[in-house]
């Protein structure tokens, strides 16, 4: 018999520990599905030398303390602990090990949730797996016997005097890559024009600024939200281009080709060790077996969110440009579990 709940979370990072924190708050009977062994992991197997992008104050969980760093950013690891420590603080009810390999709708209108060795009954869903899940990896390779990495496969891999190809050049790609050139050869293969921000104007931080004028929960329909997400400008940590090409860094325009070398559509081609794929995220969704909660690409059905028990979150732009960042996790959490509270 499956184990019944009448909320399940599928996904144990900031996201889902928000709505854990809201559900609790609520007295509502969930449980939290992790698919790694510890809260934090799906960040301590992030690249070393990862680091936040947000200061500390945009990164507190509801009902819990700010966070703390060594340095003026956390970095991946910090974070991580951060997260261990919150569901420990508030006792959440995380499965771990649990990795869901199909959701389907069941004959009393709520949800079975089956993963690897077990199955769960609930009400609703909330999935909370994010945006970031599955690196996007384009067609472009043919048989090549060079070492492909995807982003989320560097922890505890070291490169040393190596000809590395970061391709995508969004922050983490360009972060990458900065990481790598002190020790090693970098190319950076790279997309569309990229718009960055100054980390402070005038002394005070951008993101501060943007907190205090409430730039950063303002409504995705609202004319100035739609042009900044066309815009999609990334925080500029020092990774601008002048700055990487001075850590060396060679900036190319696309990659087109991977066989024994690296082809760009400028037709130059140059012999390396290794790929980094931070090509953007494409997320996977072949697990959920309702096809009504899916649009036409195989991607999450915005009209679906909140109909029928079913609800996701920590999507980039789900109601603000806050949503996709760790400090936007709590309002849209609170709107769904505020939902779900009505409905009992």
């Amino acid at each position: 018999m499956p184990s019944s709940y009448h909320t399940i979370i599928i996904g144990g990072g900031q996201a889902g520990l928000s709505a854990g924190y809201y559900l609790k708050m609520k007295n509502i009977n969930f449980a939290i599905l992790d698919n790694q062994q510890r809260t934090g992991d799906q960040w301590r197997k992030r690249f070393d030398g990862l680091t936040l992008f947000t200061p500390n104050y945009l990164n507190r969980l509801p009902g819990f303390t700010e966070p703390t760093s060594t340095g003026p950013f956390q970095t991946k690891d910090e974070f991580a602990d951060y997260l261990e420590l919150y569901s420990v603080h508030f006792s959440l009810p995380v499965k771990y090990n649990q990795q869901v390999v199909k959701i389907a709708k069941d004959e009393k209108g709520g949800y079975l949730v089956k993963t690897q060795d077990k199955q769960y009954q609930a009400a609703n869903i909330i999935l909370a797996t994010g945006a970031f899940k599955d690196v996007f990896v384009p067609p472009v390779t043919t048989t090549s016997k060079i070492k492909q990495y995807t982003i989320n496969e560097l922890s505890n891999v070291t490169f040393e005097h190596k000809k590395i190809l970061v391709v995508g050049d969004g922050a983490s790609g360009r972060q990458i890559a900065k990481t790598l050139s002190a020790n090693n050869t970098v190319y950076l293969a790279q997309g569309k024009k990229r718009s960055l921000v100054r980390e402070s104007i005038g002394g005070i931080n951008t993101f501060y600024m943007l907190k205090l004028t409430g730039l950063l929960r303002l409504s995705k329909h609202s004319r100035l939200a739609k042009w900044l997400k066309r815009k999609d400008p990334i925080p500029d940590s020092q990774i601008n281009d002048q700055t990487l090409s001075q850590k060396g860094i060679n900036l190319l325009p696309k990659l087109t080709q991977l066989n024994d070398k690296a082809t760009f559509s400028n037709q130059q081609e140059y012999t390396i060790d290794a790929v980094i794929w931070a090509s953007g995220y494409r997320n996977n969704y072949d697990f959920i077996a309702s096809p009504e909660l899916l649009d036409d690409n195989g991607q999450l059905n915005p009209k679906q969110l909140g109909k029928n028990g079913f609800y996701y979150l920590g999507m980039p732009w789900q109601t603000s440009r806050a949503s996709g960042l760790i400090y936007g996790a709590q309002f849209d959490a609170k709107l769904i579990v505020d939902d779900i509270n009505k409905q009992k």
